[in-house]
């Protein structure tokens, strides 16, 4: 009996032209592509014939999860070439897009997890849980933790950021709050824009009279 599951992501949308078929091997759902079915000759911008090498590889990356088994991609990759116009071999290999060679994770996988930790608030230790018992897919918590590190390294400064939200959506009224944080001496003045956006803070003795003044001239 052959029974029929759908299954899309960002990664089978890419591949379409190169998926081959799935399976189950020791419980887990392996879907495979095979990156030679591209259409290198428009890619690479040549009418020469694609050659390949006899002995391709294959290298698996972990998906998130939705059925009762784990699943990963497959992909099969192997080193081509072709002669140019001075009858020289130019060799190439196929890049895969969409998920991590490194990690052997999916994008989907490492955008979460920095997600769960950033945005929910949520531990390592517990984002590895949720991955293990919801995903299948059993990860450290070194992993997440380098995984964060590394996208956090490629964000712009707060500055930055604020300047590019700002060029998106002017602030036209601001507001002040005063904050008073657990273990600081004074208080931290905040100018919010009308969509809450941090514009500014300053520490202050106090949120009235002088020090309000000055906070307001900068």
């Amino acid at each position: 009996m052959t029974v029929q599951m759908p299954f899309e992501s960002v990664v089978t949308e890419i591949y379409q032209d190169a998926f081959v078929g799935a399976s189950i091997e020791n419980g887990t759902t392996i879907i495979q592509f095979d990156r030679r079915k591209h259409d290198f000759q428009c890619a690479l911008g040549t009418t020469a014939t694609i050659c390949w090498r006899q002995e391709p590889s294959h290298i698996d990356m972990h998906e998130l999860s939705t059925f009762h088994n784990p699943i990963k991609y497959r992909f099969i990759v192997a080193q081509g070439y072709y002669l140019n116009d001075k009858h020289q071999r130019v060799y190439f290999t196929p890049d895969i897009q969409g998920v991590s060679t490194s990690q052997h994770m999916s994008k989907s996988i490492i955008r979460l997890s920095c997600y769960l930790a950033v945005v929910c608030g949520v531990s390592l230790r517990q984002i590895a849980l949720i991955f293990s018992s919801l995903f299948l897919i059993p990860i450290t918590k070194s992993s997440i933790k380098r995984w964060i590190d590394d996208i956090g390294s490629h964000l712009p400064t707060p500055e930055e950021m604020l300047r590019q939200l700002l060029a998106l959506t002017p602030a036209t009224e601001c507001h002040i709050d005063g904050y008073y944080p657990v273990g600081t001496d004074h208080g931290v003045m905040v100018v919010k824009d009308e969509h809450d956006r941090i514009l500014m803070t300053h520490e202050a003795a106090s949120e009235h009279g002088d020090d309000a003044r000055q906070f307001l001239q900068r």
